[in-house]
């Protein structure tokens, strides 16, 4: 690969396509981004515009190939969002735009269908939780609210499937997807037979599952000339953009844990074995090139320190969005912020707990509490969450590597560490994803012999736990036994809001 040759990285997110364009050593040369609606109800609806997405990808990568003769392109290779769903109908007829992993539209039918199996033995084969995000109970709920429409389908397939059919008119989706739909058997390479026999379908309504390197030539002339690239170009399938993370930041170690915190936030493990939790607590999807990705995505993460600003925030920190004065008054209280205890789960939770039914709130209130113990408390229940999500994949000589917008705060980086006891390294890139994608590609192209880069890329800060630790090890445990207790309460206080049609 020359000076003059360009990988290029495209990240199909939730709220925006990013192409990246990338030089063999993973250094950024351009970027262009493409931002899209996510549509929203009290139904529990979050739904996207798959033509929309395709015309995001389409701007995206024409956007970057301005600044680039099209020689110097060597391919581009594709990250994705988990768990989409769109149900397609003859000659790729939308059916349903695309149905997000945040839709919980699927809940009641999920319900119906635990009475009548036992589905503890498919997370176990498919490595996905049994929870409304996931493909299969997407599916499950289309076929009991939709049946009509259910039955006019041909196709039930992922946005980067679609993307990839309007590209080059064929239906393929990469194993690390594909095992993250709840359908899936990993270590069998094939669709889980108990989970089609629940679905009442066949493999000939899902897409053909290809590996992550997999190449595709020849896309359609229209689109080449639009996007300004050779009809040749080889575009590789790439993978799910979580298992790329950590790829990209090159958190490829054993011992390497990322903790992202986005909109919503992750832990996730890169591992050899596949490994399922005996709690259910996590999940294990594919990686490529024979690695797993194990851990779990919580829904509250940046989205709760947003309300937080929103609630709590000086009239100037809320008008400029200014999270960075936001999250510096925590360090005008003590650790633990005397007592005062936040439960995070504004948006219902996904690991550990896996419900829709948990709720948020604020315990060991007092009337000595002020503002800037909110705003501690607010952080360190994010950060109590993800700790025990960590628990479950955890070992003794773990690196943590925190990503996502609030790595950028030193005081989040500093907490993290003393609430985990551990190291917290932030790394080079904010593109890990995009980057995942693009090493995917020189693997595929033979660029790369492995998923690491030739060049360890460097380490921006690195954080150490302090003297803190003791104090939250002795409040971790509390804040446990708080969400447990109060469990049973949430569910009853939801079912509640449901009868007197609040908007829950």
């Amino acid at each position: 690969m020359t000076s003059k040759s360009y990988i290029m990285g495209v990240d199909i997110g939730t709220s925006s396509t990013k192409a990246v364009l990338f030089n063999e050593r993973g250094e950024v040369i351009c970027r262009e981004a493409t931002h899209y609606e996510l549509v929203t109800d009290e139904t529990g609806k979050a739904e996207e515009s798959p033509t929309e997405i395709f015309e995001a990808v389409i701007t995206s990568i024409q956007g970057v190939m301005k600044d680039i003769d099209k020689t110097e392109l060597r391919g581009i290779s594709f990250s994705s969002a988990m768990h989409s769903l769109i149900m397609v109908g003859a000659d790729g007829e939308l059916l349903t735009e695309c149905i997000t992993w945040a839709d919980g539209r699927s809940s009641e039918a999920l319900e119906n269908i635990k009475r009548d199996n036992y589905l503890f033995q498919l997370y176990e084969a498919t490595g996905t939780p049994i929870h409304p995000m996931s493909p299969f109970a997407k599916i499950c709920w289309l076929k009991e609210d939709e049946p009509q429409l259910f039955h006019r389908a041909e196709k039930f397939v992922d946005i980067k499937s679609y993307i990839l059919n309007r590209l080059f008119g064929v239906w393929v989706m990469d194993e690390s997807l594909a095992s993250g739909t709840g359908l899936y058997n990993i270590l069998e390479h094939d669709w889980e037979f108990e989970a089609m026999e629940i679905i009442k379908l066949t493999p000939d309504y899902l897409p053909k599952v290809v590996p992550e390197t997999y190449q595709l030539h020849g896309v359609k002339k229209e689109y080449a000339d639009l996007m300004g690239i050779p009809e040749n170009l080889p575009f590789i399938v790439g993978g799910s953009d979580g298992a790329l993370a950590n790829i990209g930041i090159q958190a490829t170690g054993r011992n390497d844990v990322t903790i992202t915190v986005g909109t919503s936030g992750a832990v996730r493990k890169l591992t050899n074995e596949f490994q399922v939790d005996s709690r259910g607590r996590t999940f294990c999807y594919g990686a490529g090139d024979g690695y797993f990705i194990a851990g779990g995505a919580v829904n509250n993460g940046g989205k709760v320190v947003e309300w937080g600003l929103q609630q709590f925030g000086s009239e100037g920190e809320i008008m400029n969005r200014d999270f960075a004065s936001f999250i510096a008054h925590i360090d005008e209280v003590a650790p633990g912020a005397s007592g005062l205890l936040f439960q995070p789960y504004l948006l219902g939770e996904r690991a550990p707990f896996w419900t829709n039914d948990i709720r948020g709130g604020f315990v060991g209130l007092t009337i000595n509490h002020s503002k800037a113990h909110f705003v501690r408390a607010i952080l360190e229940g994010i950060a109590f969450n993800l700790a025990e999500v960590y628990e479950a994949v955890s070992a003794p000589d773990d690196i943590i590597y925190v990503t996502g917008g609030i790595s950028g705060h030193e005081a989040w980086c500093r907490l993290l560490a003393d609430i985990l006891d551990r190291e917290v390294r932030v790394p080079h890139t904010i593109e890990g994803s995009s980057l995942g994608a693009a090493i995917i590609g020189m693997r595929s192209l033979g660029i790369l012999k492995t998923l690491n880069l030739e060049q360890t890329l460097p380490i921006k800060a690195v954080y150490h736990p302090s003297g803190n630790t003791k104090k939250y090890a002795e409040l971790r445990p509390i804040f446990k036994q708080v969400t447990t207790q109060l469990m049973a309460s949430y569910s009853m206080l939801n079912s509640w809001q449901k009868k007197f049609d609040y908007n829950s």
